[in-house]
């Protein structure tokens, strides 16, 4: 029977942050915004927290980083006219 758990390591923060290239602050952002999910990226048990690092959760990463987000144009402001407050025409 071929065990999901055999190919996973289990790792700390410090660990995963420095196999990422990441900091601290960016693995719990990730965990906020839910790009690593509790329960399958990561488990916590009591103040223990451990990341669960195996193919999947790279190659979730991976698509992740791919996806990009449109990019809204920002608006070019329309220049107006101004109007010459001095009346030349006297």
């Amino acid at each position: 029977m071929n065990d999901p758990l055999s190919s996973c390591e289990i790792l700390t923060v410090e660990q995963l942050s420095e196999r990422l290239q990441v900091s601290r602050a960016t693995l719990f952002t990730w965990m906020q915004k839910g790009v690593l999910a509790q329960g399958k990226h990561y488990f916590k048990r009591g103040r223990i927290l451990r990341f669960i690092w195996s193919a999947e959760m790279i190659g979730e990463l991976l698509e992740g980083s791919a996806e990009t987000k449109p990019v809204k144009p920002s608006p070019v402001p329309i220049r107006q006219q101004k109007s010459n407050p001095i009346n030349w025409e006297y």
